[in-house]
């Protein structure tokens, strides 16, 4: 990584700017990014889904771009690289990733995957009231107690879900069940957190783990569920994006994101790496079960999972 870094500080690249989903549950990787090659600053924008592709879309038509590195799910990508809008770069710390982390053409690679279930507020839920699988989640006893972000658009909690549903842990029926309980719906999955800190629901659908921890720190009242059916997880990756205007600081924060030293990161924080040799999450149960699904299967499958979605909670 020495020569990236080298040619980024000889082009006066000082920052890095990061479109993600959530640059407050990044700041530990962003932080440490920064901490190895201090002369380059993380710069984390919060964007996802519409909000990103808007971005990317009003980016390449004024020719004035101002992102580096797009780091998202994998449902947005195939079109993204057809538009033009990533450059093909293959880090060498990718050498032995699973193909099925890796996109069209070498555009785009899973760097992590998320590890996220239910959680509770332990103020108002005890632990042994607590459920221990996503089926509960679908008891009466649970009516108008339970947050979601909404599932009608697209969104990681969505298509996590998918990957419970086509290994038959869930089906329609536990939605409609879900959505006869009456849950408190949110439009982002920060807000629908933030619902159960406040004690306004007693249980969330989905929580990263990373989140969760480093909520708790900070004292939130907070409980995570690891499921009997195991936890939903989505890989995360990283494409640079063809007109970076930090080429070299996108290069060198692009393969480090796949280094040993970000991937046993990644597994103190919460997160599981993609690398064959990555460390198991720190703090979870042995034999954890990943309900993950690679970008091609999510591709064909999420669209079909979405429709349902929308009729299901169409009330």
């Amino acid at each position: 990584m020495k020569p990236l870094y080298d040619a980024a500080v000889a082009a006066g690249e000082r920052e890095v700017v990061v479109y993600n989903p959530n640059t407050s549950a990044n700041t530990p990787i962003f932080a440490a990014f920064s901490a190895r090659f201090p002369t380059i600053k993380v710069v984390g924008v919060d964007l996802f889904g519409a909000k990103l592709t808007s971005r990317l879309e009003a980016e390449a038509a004024s020719g004035q771009a101002a992102g580096d590195i797009v780091y998202t799910t994998s449902n947005d990508m195939p079109e993204y690289a057809d538009k033009g809008f990533l450059a093909s770069y293959a880090p060498e710390t990718t050498a032995g990733l699973d193909e099925k982390f890796v996109g069209t053409n070498r555009m785009w690679f899973d760097w992590t995957l998320t590890v996220s279930g239910p959680f509770y507020n332990k103020s108002y839920v005890k632990p042994a009231d607590a459920p221990k699988s996503w089926r509960e989640l679908a008891d009466r006893k649970w009516n108008k107690q339970i947050s979601i972000s909404t599932l009608q658009s697209v969104s990681g909690t969505g298509q996590a879900l998918t990957a419970l549903t086509i290994a038959g842990k869930l089906d329609r029926a536990w939605f409609e069940g879900l959505a006869a309980n009456h849950p408190i719906v949110s439009q982002a999955n920060a807000q629908a957190i933030q619902a159960v800190a406040s004690g306004q629901a007693t249980l969330g659908l989905d929580v990263p783990y990373h989140f969760f921890k480093a909520a708790a720190k900070k004292g939130a009242p907070f409980e995570f569920i690891f499921p009997e059916e195991g936890v939903i997880s989505i890989p995360l990756n990283e494409a640079i994006l063809a007109k970076a205007p930090h080429p070299n600081a996108a290069k060198l924060f692009a393969t480090w994101l796949f280094s040993a030293e970000a991937q046993a990161l990644l597994a103190d924080i919460g997160m599981q790496g993609t690398m064959p040799d990555a460390p198991k999450v720190a703090g979870a149960p042995q034999g954890l079960v990943f309900n993950v699904m690679d970008w091609r299967t999510l591709i064909s499958k999420y669209p079909a999972q979405l429709e349902m979605y929308k009729q299901v909670f169409a009330n």
